[in-house]
């Protein structure tokens, strides 16, 4: 099955999350035009070439849009950061809330960068 095939059959009966997962896609694909994606059952993973940022569905069913996760080497407080849980002493995943596609802007992608590093 092709990427697109393995994308439509993720966001299946959810056109909505697919469209903000689009927005995100070519936002990434713009800044970082060697990563790729892996499409798994829980979510979709971008590497470049290792893992650096991850889409999947919220906790909670009560939760619009998608949900975005990175990986930092500190922790942070930042606004757009809904959770942050320490891995390891020196490793974190931060968990981003995309309710809709206007919150796909730079200082999203300034969190994401954090994580590609």
């Amino acid at each position: 099955m092709d990427a697109i095939a393995q994308i439509d059959a993720f966001f299946r009966g959810k056109p909505e999350m697919w469209a903000i997962f689009e927005t995100l896609r070519l936002r990434i694909a713009d800044v970082y035009p060697s990563a790729s994606m892996r499409v798994m059952k829980t979510c979709i993973a971008f590497d470049d070439p290792k893992p650096f940022a991850y889409v999947s569905f919220p906790p909670r069913k009560s939760l619009s849009g998608l949900w975005l996760s990175i990986s930092l080497k500190e922790a942070m407080v930042h606004p757009r950061i809904a959770m942050l849980v320490p891995v390891s002493k020196s490793r974190f995943t931060a968990h981003i809330h995309l309710p809709d596609e206007s919150v796909i802007d730079g200082e999203l992608m300034d969190l994401i960068a954090l994580g590609h590093r």
